[in-house]
């Protein structure tokens, strides 16, 4: 017993220096830094006028809503809402609307904006998302950016609209897509950005889950996982969108731009990516660039720092859309502007987006997961096997009693309780995780309770370090010259005269036993290195 508690001990201060190193090995060099560069707003008013250029204002005309047809590629087609103004002047100017992410279809994205917009003078068009290409796990930019050019073809060739005063307007993920269409029609009129991502989506992602996390008052030991979360590679399981070349599509934003962000927005880079798309327009030589932040969330709707439906558009956001296109239409250049460039209300960035999200050790999301199922499957192996060699022995027991196979009894008890431990040390993490994620993703502040199961987890986590080292030990001890184990049922003082055919006999280890030991043996193994690699050790 004495020496079975020693050889614990040591192997499990072993262990833990070899978790310890391993959970630093797999930690990128990188992490999300809190953003200092901020950005000064001129003015808390949000309003755009441009020099001696009078501009239509909302509700000035009354409008008109068509249901169209759009083909697209082959026999493929989209279903599209086209509002215009009615009674407006001919050569007026006029909008595509850019979709972000979700199903996108026309009846049901942008009809308050695309509406206040026809009233002001600007025919516009709202098209179906196209789906067939587009999913969780896989999605096809540039496919899209096709997509809405045919929608943009059919747009200059509506009655009264001019095709050189025809423009975009994108949301979210629809800014992405923007980007690449503006690539490949530099002669686009005129660019509306709004909450946009503008970085790639595995860098995107490091920051707002980060902001999320704090927001959900995260342990900082969770918090620390991003990292080595958003820098595995995911290919052939996806997102393969997630390493989009945003920075290259960047520099085709050579047409007038307005830049629009909520400062309830947590998940975009509002200061960050306002910064990096002046930038990456200026360097493209374009000058006309305007920024405006609004008290609204990353829809531009107020009232709610979440994505809830049915929330109103931030005060005088579609005035301003309008007033913009309608003075750009109208000629307006950089120093044609009465208002300031930079306006409303005063945003705070909290993390800065990563720039470079290299790996650690472990670069897979499908070398992590693939440990994960083979772990809980060495479990279940572990358990059936171990029902297996019950039945077997209670069956070999009734026909040859002397002659029984069984683990020692501490082995089988330190084989049970390391199954166990695997099996529930792995699944309670991951069930944390997810809850973490939902706390993140709804701003619960569950801080408390957050705090207490990360105490469990971490419990949960040495004690099988413990137990794994106790199977270790006892290994090592039955390696060492012992007595035979002879089962107490068994034992006899005396030879049984009325049983002659009876014999004392001693367990062995056969067969079946070696193949589930090495089950629990690599189930234990794979789940502290498991732990090990979300840094549940150092």
């Amino acid at each position: 017993m004495g020496l079975t508690v020693a050889l614990t001990a040591a192997v499990a201060l072993v262990l833990a220096a070899v978790l310890c190193l391993l959970g630093v090995a797999c930690t990128p060099r990188w992490r999300v830094e809190p953003f200092t560069d901020h950005i000064t707003v001129q003015s808390s008013d949000t309003s755009i006028r441009a020099k001696s250029i009078a501009t239509p204002q909302e509700g000035h005309y009354r409008t008109k809503e068509t249901h169209i047809t759009v083909k697209l590629t082959g026999t493929l087609s989209a279903q599209a809402i086209v509002r215009e103004p009615i009674g407006a002047p001919s050569g007026h100017a006029a909008c595509l609307f850019l979709h972000g992410s979700g199903t996108g279809r026309s009846s049901e994205a942008f009809g308050d904006i695309a509406n206040a917009m026809a009233s002001a003078g600007i025919t516009t068009l709202v098209p179906d998302k196209r789906l067939d290409n587009y999913s969780m796990l896989n999605r096809d930019y540039r496919s899209s950016a096709n997509d809405y050019a045919q929608s943009l073809k059919v747009l200059r060739q509506w009655p009264g609209v001019d095709a050189a005063k025809t423009g975009i307007y994108a949301e979210s993920e629809g800014t992405w897509i923007a980007t690449v269409l503006t690539s490949e029609h530099p002669e686009l009129a005129f660019a509306i950005l709004t909450s946009s991502p503008v970085v790639s989506g595995r860098q995107q992602m490091a920051m707002a889950a980060t902001s999320y996390l704090k927001a959900a008052c995260a342990p900082d030991a969770v918090i620390r996982i991003i990292p080595k979360l958003t820098s595995l590679s995911v290919g052939g399981i996806g997102p393969n969108y997630a390493d989009f070349d945003a920075a290259h599509y960047r520099s085709s934003l050579t047409m007038p731009l307005l830049i629009n962000y909520g400062t309830q927005d947590t998940a975009m880079p509002i200061e960050q990516g306002a910064r990096m798309l002046t930038q990456a327009a200026n360097k493209a030589g374009n000058r006309n660039v305007t920024l405006r932040y609004y008290d609204a969330n990353h829809q531009m709707r107020t009232q709610s720092g979440t994505s809830n439906g049915g929330l109103p558009l931030a005060a005088h956001y579609t005035h301003d859309l309008e007033d913009w296109v309608n003075a750009i239409a109208s000629g307006a250049t950089k120093s044609s502007w009465e208002t300031p460039m930079i306006a409303g209300n005063q945003p705070h960035q909290r993390f800065t987006a990563p720039t470079s999200t290299d790996p650690g050790l472990v670069t897979s999301l499908g070398v992590l997961a693939s440990a994960i199922a083979i772990c809980l499957l060495c479990c279940l192996l572990a358990c059936l096997g171990g029902l297996v060699l019950l039945v077997a022995g209670m069956v070999r027991n009734r026909r040859r009693p002397a002659n029984t196979y069984r683990f020692p009894l501490p082995c089988r008890i330190a084989l049970i309780v390391n199954a166990v431990l695997a099996a529930a040390a792995t699944c309670v993490f991951l069930a944390y995780l997810v809850t973490v994620v939902q706390d993140a993703i709804t701003l619960t502040d569950n801080s408390a309770m957050l705090a207490r199961n990360w105490h469990v987890v971490v419990m949960l986590c040495w004690l099988e370090v413990v137990a794994f080292a106790w199977l270790i030990a006892e290994y090592l001890v039955m390696r060492l010259p012992r007595p035979p184990y002879v089962p107490a049922a068994h034992l006899r003082t005396q030879p049984d005269a009325d049983a002659p055919g009876e014999q004392t006999g001693t367990a062995g280890w056969g067969g079946g036993h070696t193949i589930v030991s090495v089950f629990v043996t690599l189930a234990s193994a794979l789940s502290l290195l498991l732990l090990a690699f979300w840094g549940l050790f150092c």
